[in-house]
């Protein structure tokens, strides 16, 4: 069952900023694992955790983008 949630303007705000700084996070334990020298499979599973969790990401900012131009 789908729930409708109503965030304000400036909550949506900070939720991109901290899902930004998620994104930072993940791209820098990318960096440490190369650095550590983790398994190929293992960086190759984190990749595309990193790789989804960015699409889905730019599937919001894009919806976000979307709603601000209908609302203008």
């Amino acid at each position: 069952m789908a729930t409708m949630v109503r965030l304000s303007r400036d909550q949506i705000d900070q939720m991109f900023v901290e899902m930004d700084e998620m994104e930072n996070s993940l791209k820098a334990i990318h960096d440490e694992l190369i650095e550590i020298g983790v398994p190929k499979s293992t960086l190759n599973r984190f990749a595309k955790m990193h790789d989804r969790y960015t699409s889905g990401v730019a599937y919001l900012k894009k919806q976000r983008d979307l709603g601000k131009t209908e609302q203008d």
